[in-house]
């Protein structure tokens, strides 16, 4: 199959994917993308496409990345579809969906600037690098990406940490759950690293006010990943459909496998396959890489029928500096009702800690107040006997299996246990490293095309930041007067190690002036292909401790700015 010249050709429909699309579709554009995962269907019922979709794939879980059909083969965990050699802390982690509307279809919400000095690492901390733009560059895109997505907020978090706003937030702040409430009284005065520690309402991407951009009021289910019930979250279906709406196409169950360039270096031709076996190509003016930081190296790699280092790669960098934020994780059972549960998954967290002079010696870090008990936290009790009897058990089958509880005894115990959960959780910046990168292994997928290898380690760096955030939990538990029996950091056998990983995986692709240190310019376009593009989180220089979706919504608004005005201009 081939389909005739296009305006644009957007590879991968997640934020970036979607966003850009829409913006250029509504342009008038003749936009089409290309996605390696299969459909959502409006009319599905939630439990059948979590079933139909996720529970199809080799590891049934919210991040399985692949369905069956397309699953790694040949491996004694089919599920593993990266290859790596590394173990326990060191191992890779970063997840991420394969379907239209990409990972950003399991996301909690969160929707945090970075702040100034994570555009400047180099010149104020001499770590990392610098980013060829500012804070100040992006902030107007951050403002238009808080209302595309419809963020909720208050500026309490962003004076913390000396980023300016030109705009307020669309909404105001999602109401601080009740256990929020209960730290926030218990802890003011705490000092922690030459700060005062204080507790923030979280941005999130979820409606304060009925009927923002069309979407409900967050009714606090506490089940936003991988799914808000009633569609008050904001996903990138939102933008997709829209560009569908003004004419854009979407190819689904297409795998790009390579990209042809000219003599003159302009990309002009998509070659991608189906998993029945047949192939297509599509050409097109513009390409924009708008797939994740595995799958874009690995596209621009897998190109190398023309150049063996593959595109845009002549400073051999494509694939290095891969980054993801590591975390750390704790629980307690605090000594009053706090009722979690009641609300969205989080909604307050602690942001002062993600800068200041202390990143010149260690990482930096952001931590949230879970709001849904010990469900998300790695290392909490399932009942095994580790605690006191009155902690013992994370989970209804921990004491039922366990413990052996049943009827009266059952209730009580999760009465007594439940209500009084409380769960930390930190993300920790990790800095670009070349040695830190993805290859392509011998080792082939479903569809005969070489799997991600990543070859990963985590630097002293991010484990003394690591170590920073485990002692800032254990002064929160004192302030909240937590039994010691009962509560507990998740250490592993290394208490620098990190608990998981956060699934947000940058770098690979960088952005830079310098065509010796980076892929892409300011604007996202690689140095060495004039219509070729990246949209991703994939061009960041630095991870910083910020999740990083707003920012990809900021650049790719940018982005598509960038495109409507070169394009037009020709």
């Amino acid at each position: 199959m081939s389909i005739d010249l296009r305006d644009v050709a957007i590879i991968g429909s997640g934020f970036a994917g979607s966003l850009i699309a829409s913006s250029l579709a509504e342009a008038g554009m003749d936009v089409v993308l290309i996605e390696a995962g299969l459909p959502i269907e409006d009319e599905r019922h939630v439990r059948q496409w979590r079933r139909e979709i996720f529970a199809n794939s080799d590891e049934a879980e919210i991040f399985a990345p692949y369905a069956d059909l397309l699953a790694p083969q040949d491996r004694e965990y089919k599920s593993e579809y990266y290859v790596q050699e590394a173990t326990g802390a060191d191992r890779f982690e970063g997840q991420y969906l394969r379907v239209a509307g990409g990972t950003g279809l399991a996301w909690l919400g969160t929707a945090l600037r970075m702040c100034p000095n994570d555009f400047r690492m180099q010149t104020t901390y001499g770590r990392g690098r610098d980013w060829p733009i500012t804070y100040a560059d992006l902030e107007p895109w951050y403002c238009l990406a808080e209302e595309a997505t419809g963020v909720a907020g208050s500026p309490e978090a962003d004076v913390s940490l000396n980023s300016s706003r030109s705009k307020p937030f669309p909404m105001p702040a999602i109401p601080q759950s009740y256990a929020d409430q209960y730290a926030i009284a218990r802890i003011k005065g705490l000092q922690f690293a030459s700060q005062e520690i204080r507790i923030v309402p979280t941005p999130q991407a979820r409606n304060s006010i009925d009927g923002y951009n069309g979407r409900p009021l967050c009714e606090g289910y506490s089940s936003c990943v991988p799914l808000c019930p009633i569609g008050a979250k904001y996903d990138p279906l939102v933008h997709l459909r829209r560009a569908l709406l003004n004419g854009a196409e979407l190819l689904v169950g297409a795998v790009v496998s390579k990209l042809d360039a000219s003599s003159d270096g302009r990309i002009t031709t998509a070659w991608f396959e189906h998993s029945d076996g047949s192939t297509g190509s599509l050409q097109a003016r513009v390409f924009v890489l708008a797939a994740n930081g595995i799958e874009t190296p690995k596209l621009l790699m897998q190109s190398n029928h023309q150049s063996a280092a593959g595109l845009a790669n002549e400073s051999g960098l494509v694939g290095c500096n891969l980054m993801d934020h590591a975390e750390k994780h704790s629980w307690a059972l605090v000594p009053d009702p706090i009722f979690p549960y009641r609300g969205p998954q989080s909604t307050s967290g602690i942001e002062i800690l993600r800068d200041g002079p202390f990143r010149k010696d260690r990482a930096a870090f952001r931590t949230a107040l879970r709001n849904d008990g010990w469900r998300n936290v790695n290392g909490a009790p399932y009942g095994e006997g580790a605690l006191s009897s009155a902690a013992v058990g994370g989970t209804l089958v921990g004491l039922v299996d366990q413990q052996g509880l049943i009827g009266e005894d059952l209730f009580n115990a999760v009465h007594r246990i439940g209500i009084r959960q409380f769960a930390l959780q930190s993300i920790v910046e990790i800095l670009p490293n070349p040695s830190n990168r993805i290859t392509l292994s011998s080792e082939k997928d479903g569809l005969g095309l070489p799997r991600p290898e990543i070859h990963f380690r985590l630097d002293k760096y991010s484990r003394d930041g690591i170590a920073a955030a485990a002692r800032l939990h254990r002064e929160i538990f004192r302030a909240l007067r937590c039994d010691q029996m009962e509560c507990g950091i998740h250490l592993q056998d290394d208490r620098t190690a990190s608990d998981a990983g956060g699934s947000h995986i940058m770098g690979t692709t960088v952005m830079g002036n310098d065509p010796k240190t980076s892929i892409v310019d300011a604007n996202c376009m690689a140095h060495s292909h004039k219509n070729l593009l990246v949209a991703s989180s994939a061009v960041f220089p630095t991870g910083a401790a910020a999740n990083p979706t707003l920012t990809v919504c900021a650049l790719s608004l940018r982005l598509a700015e960038y495109l409507k005005e070169t394009m037009h201009a020709r």
